[in-house]
């Protein structure tokens, strides 16, 4: 007699169902600063909660959910910090990273309206309520990227020859954490972080803040329409090309080469599709989604086109360099004759 086949397990669909559940578990620990508050040792929930001016029983129901997701160990019958915890988590440790969790917390009603997205291709979530128009989503954005951008722009003259570089023109440059970083590890290395007057409110914060104001200056424009000028011999468009269409992209890499002295390089980083099929890496579909979510143009581009664009503009020696693993950006790089 033929066995009669199993009906399909709905255990996939029931953890993608709850998965938020995870993330509002880490996002909710983080805001009410409960890591800082373990980072000197195991403590009971009643003490954490007193410290974190919390209830104990739902702060209990937190840290046990925080162990159950490995944020947290158990100890004696307090709480402690795992090592990925005690690194990222804790306010002032080298490696802090809350702000960008934040930003992912600011997204969720935008990935709530996914399906919104889809029926109408138009964002849920203006994008310019994180370019200036809403200043504590702005600042949190900034903050973010500048927390992210830190682990690249300390590898980025390593990967990169840039020593005798004189000038950089640091496009939509965000926090300006690329050319502190830039401008740290190259002597005599100065650079222009061009971006809008709402984003650069914060980065001169960060700019203040890293002691390279001498040698960082902010450009307050619309890089699609203020002028880059002329007499770079380096110019770095990070973390942008993904939120412009394959026209604007084409008009960003002329401006670039014509800002440009022959002999300058262009590096072009970003999350990349693998080819034109567009693909892979499962990452860049759901980073291109997120975009999609957040601007009116966002989405995310191949890496062989980023690459055949340049030569379209003049580049020549185009070559990508990925970046390491886990990061998942890729460098495309081109060389003005």
């Amino acid at each position: 007699m033929t066995e009669a086949p199993r009906p399909p397990n709905p255990a996939l669909l029931m953890q993608l169902a709850l998965a938020y559940r995870s993330s509002a578990v880490l996002f909710a620990a983080a805001e009410l600063d409960v890591f800082t508050t373990l980072a000197n040792g195991p403590l009971g929930a009643g003490d954490v909660a007193a410290r974190c001016g919390a209830q104990t029983e739902p702060m209990r129901l937190l840290l046990e959910a925080c162990a159950a997701e490995g944020l947290l160990s158990r100890e004696n019958g307090g709480y402690r910090n795992t090592p990925v915890v005690d690194a990222f988590l804790v306010k002032g440790r080298p490696a802090y990273s809350a702000n960008g969790f934040k930003y992912a917390e600011d997204l969720y009603p935008a990935w709530g309206d996914l399906a919104s997205l889809v029926r109408s291709g138009r964002p849920p979530m203006p994008p310019e309520t994180i370019l200036g128009d809403d200043k504590d989503k702005t600042r949190a954005f900034v903050y973010a990227m500048h927390e992210r951008a830190r682990g690249i722009g300390s590898v980025l003259p390593h990967l990169i020859d840039v020593k005798g570089r004189r000038r950089l023109l640091d496009v939509g440059g965000g926090p300006g954490t690329y050319s502190v970083c830039m401008v740290e590890q190259t002597p005599g290395l100065t650079a222009t972080v061009l971006d809008v007057p709402g984003v650069l409110d914060v980065t001169r914060e960060l700019v203040d803040a890293s002691g390279y104001a001498d040698r960082v200056t902010l450009m307050p424009g619309d890089y699609l329409k203020t002028p880059f000028g002329s007499g770079y011999d380096l110019a770095l468009l990070s973390g942008m090309m993904h939120r412009e269409t394959p026209d604007s992209c084409r008009l960003l890499l002329r401006k670039a080469h014509a800002a440009l002295d022959p002999g300058g390089l262009v590096i072009v980083s970003d999350v990349f599709f693998d080819d034109d099929g567009k693909t892979t890496p499962p990452f860049a579909v759901y980073f291109a989604l997120n975009m999609m979510l957040t601007s009116a143009e966002g989405s995310a581009h191949a890496r062989t086109e980023m690459a055949r664009w340049m030569g379209e503009v003049g580049f020549v020696d185009v070559q990508t360099n990925e970046l390491p693993k886990p990061n998942p950006h890729t460098l495309v790089l081109g060389t003005k004759r």
